[in-house]
Order: structure tokens, then C-alpha cells, then sequence
């Protein structure tokens, strides 16, 4: 009898922790970022970055952000991150409020569980400067701006 309920405990406990969206997608996600050319520095709105593209971060999934992605001679880029309800993370919780309850699925939304970070990889292709310029400068000088 007392071996049904150790069996019976150990099954109880793997269906909680594999139902629980904070034990299946955890807290936080990687983003990867990368920039044509490569080589632009990052920074996210909530204090987070990395120095050279392509790169990863690992961030909050609770949270959507902007991040700035720039580079000396080069346009800087503004990239809007939203933090989403996850599929997989929307089962976890369900999971959850089955086995824990109110309590257990109240600290997955909380811990951001049952979100995702969208897009989970961001692409920029950054504008020459230099060639920016010279294109305004192409179009002042073809305007006839001394004619009466």
C-alpha cells in the first residue's frame, strides 16, 4: 500500500511540474538579433544590450520593449517587441489552474509564463549614411533654385 502511494505521489508531482507555464517556458526568452551590415550595437528600452551583431539576449517575456539598433555611418533602427499570450503557455496555465489552483496560475501570468516574446528574432537592414546624404545633395543640386 505504501508503494501505490509513493507512485501515486510521484505521478501527482511530474503532472504539476509539466503542467505549470512557468516550468515549461520559464521566465524569460532569447531574442537574436542581427543587422545588415553586422557588427551595430543594441540596446532594449528596459536596459538591456549587447554590444556587436549578430547577437543574443536574454529577456523578460512579460515585457514588450523597443530596441535601437545603431551604428556609426549608418541609420539607426527602432524595433517594436510585443510581449504576447503564448499557445504553449496558455496550456501550461490551464495545466496549472487544473493542479494549483487560482494561486499557481496567478504566479505564471505574474512571472510571465504564458507569454512570448514577438518577433523572437529581429532582422534590420541599415541605410549608409553617407549614401543618404549624397542622394539629398543630388536632388538639391538638380533643383533649379537661381532661375526666374
Amino acid at each position: 500500500m505504501n508503494h501505490k502511494v509513493k507512485t501515486l505521489f510521484c505521478i501527482q508531482l511530474l503532472l504539476f511540474i509539466t503542467s505549470c507555464a512557468t516550468s515549461q517556458q520559464g521566465t524569460d526568452q532569447i531574442v537574436i538579433f542581427s543587422s545588415s551590415p553586422s557588427g551595430a550595437s543594441v540596446k532594449t528600452s528596459h536596459g538591456f544590450s549587447c554590444s556587436i551583431t549578430p547577437c543574443k539576449i536574454k529577456l523578460p517575456r512579460n515585457k514588450s520593449f523597443e530596441a535601437t539598433i545603431s551604428k556609426p555611418g549608418f541609420s539607426t533602427e527602432l524595433v517594436k517587441v510585443n510581449s504576447v499570450p503564448s499557445g504553449s503557455g496558455a496550456v501550461g496555465a490551464l495545466g496549472s489552474a487544473l493542479i494549483g489552483g487560482v494561486l499557481a496560475t496567478g504566479y505564471d501570468i505574474y512571472k510571465g509564463g504564458v507569454y512570448e516574446l514577438s518577433p523572437n528574432e529581429v532582422n534590420v537592414k541599415m541605410q549608409s549614411t553617407n549614401a543618404m546624404v549624397l542622394e539629398e545633395i543630388r536632388g538639391i543640386s538638380n533643383m533649379d533654385l537661381f532661375t526666374n
